[in-house]
């Protein structure tokens, strides 16, 4: 199955404005539908009113968030002018939590794409936080950096793997992704000893029966930790996407004392295909 039915995530935010250019790409390059999607809640200052007042300023509020949203749809489609096909742009506007929003509407697309984590102190009813929609969504989503512009796509991606079933849910759900890139470096972090390739077949050679160009190589664990040796192999490796299972351990172990997963959303300078 190709990529025809893309969603960005776009709240305006530095990482949402790096989401769209990826989507543009992306739906340029498979003949896609690019939706954007703006989830608005309420901001955290209003849930602190005292009833009356909430009650008062509510047409006040509701007026500012319609003209934001206006803004932000008219930014979106000034962006994607000349970029996508006026016929293959949508736009939806859900006044809903953001972060459940998204996790919902990820059920209905091929592939969601958006930011890194940011902040927007001024707009806090906007924020995405990437690692809870991973975690939730149940569908693949791929994160772009905040800085993120190239030209034009990076046709090389690394895989990490370590064997266990969320990598290789992600390695399936990024299959069509992966049968269009020209190199693809499988990295599995620790030794020899740490990857057991299983009797009769390996992950080069199923790859390379989907017609993907692929070597696996086993890296030692640098000071940094698992992630941080992920990240500079991609940096060494120049590649332009790094596809992995997401949140090995507990979504509440990983909040708690952090993980690959929260850290690699993080840091990383190049989009991440997550699948949970």
């Amino acid at each position: 199955m190709t990529l025809k039915n893309l969603l960005v995530a776009y709240n305006g935010g530095e990482a949402s404005d790096a989401a769209l250019h990826l989507g543009a790409q992306m739906s340029r390059k498979y003949d896609a539908h690019l939706t954007g999607i703006v989830a608005h809640g309420v901001p955290n200052i209003v849930q602190n009113f005292p009833p009356w007042l909430a009650r008062q300023v509510s047409d006040t509020l509701d007026d500012i968030i319609s003209t934001r949203v206006t803004e932000l749809e008219d930014k979106f489609r000034s962006y994607l002018d000349g970029k996508v096909d006026p016929d293959k742009q949508h736009w939806i506007d859900v006044h809903a939590d953001p972060d459940r929003t998204i996790s919902y509407y990820t059920r209905m697309f091929d592939l969601t794409i958006l930011g890194q984590y940011e902040n927007l102190p001024a707009a806090d009813e906007y924020t995405l936080h990437p690692d809870r929609i991973a975690h939730t969504s149940g569908r693949p989503i791929l994160v772009a950096p905040k800085r993120f512009r190239p030209t034009e796509i990076n046709e090389n991606a690394v895989i990490a793997w370590d064997g266990k079933r969320n990598a290789s849910r992600a390695l399936f759900d990024a299959m069509n992704i992966l049968e269009t890139k020209r190199m693809v470096t499988i990295v599995t972090v620790g030794d020899k000893s740490t990857h057991q390739e299983a009797r009769g077949i390996n992950l080069a050679t199923l790859l390379a029966r989907h017609g993907v160009e692929a070597k696996h190589v086993v890296v030692p664990r640098g000071s940094g930790g698992t992630a941080r040796t992920i990240l500079d192999f991609c940096m060494e490796q120049k590649t332009g996407l790094l596809v992995m299972g997401a949140f090995g351990h507990s979504k509440l172990s990983e909040d708690l004392f952090g993980g690959v997963t929260k850290h690699i959303l993080r840091e990383a300078e190049i989009p991440v295909f997550v699948s949970h």
